[in-house]
């Protein structure tokens, strides 16, 4: 895992780094500040890259992603205002929230390493972790409990595609004048 990446994903770990704010809001009943989903896929070099969606119950969301560039990662941030992001990234700290009491609860998040699962997760305020690794099929299935969970992470990720590919047609709309 890039230093970059695991910095990034520690940033996301530590509840405190909300905690400058003013009110941080805690969701339901195990208090859940930041929620996420990480999944691994490999290169063209067949080595594993890891995939982070993280959200905060203050509205912001980020997605990080090791890459073979000289960072060693890329990403997205966004959501604070409004939009999609913004939308997707509520309703996937709503569901998060209300799927946490199934979590169990981890002492670390260790880095997915497995290409066809996910690991879910979700942080309270007082900085507990809660956790499921899942095969890719079981988070997909639409009876598991944690379905509404991941099915919302992957929405969050296609408002930032779609985000991310809007703001390129603009720069290359601006180029080409």
């Amino acid at each position: 895992m890039s230093s970059a990446y695991q910095t990034m994903k520690e940033f996301w770990l530590d509840v405190k780094n909300l905690q400058h704010k003013h009110e941080v809001p805690q969701l339901g009943p195990q208090k859940i500040c930041v929620a996420g989903v990480e999944m691994a896929a490999e290169d063209m070099h067949g080595k594993v890259k890891n995939l982070m969606i993280a959200v905060s119950s203050l509205g912001n969301a980020s997605v990080y992603f090791e890459n073979n560039s000289p960072s060693g990662i890329g990403g997205f941030t966004g959501g604070a205002a409004k939009g999609a992001v913004h939308e997707k990234a509520e309703l996937m700290m709503k569901e998060a929230a209300a799927a946490a009491e199934k979590l169990p609860l981890v002492d670390v998040l260790p880095p997915q390493k497995q290409p066809q699962h996910v690991t879910l997760f979700v942080i309270s305020y007082d900085g507990q972790i809660r956790a499921q690794d899942l095969a890719d099929n079981q988070a997909r299935d639409p009876n598991n409990p944690l379905y509404a969970f991941f099915a919302y992470s992957q929405q969050l990720l296609g408002a930032f595609r779609a985000e991310q590919e809007a703001a390129q047609v603009h720069m290359d709309g601006a180029q080409n004048k």
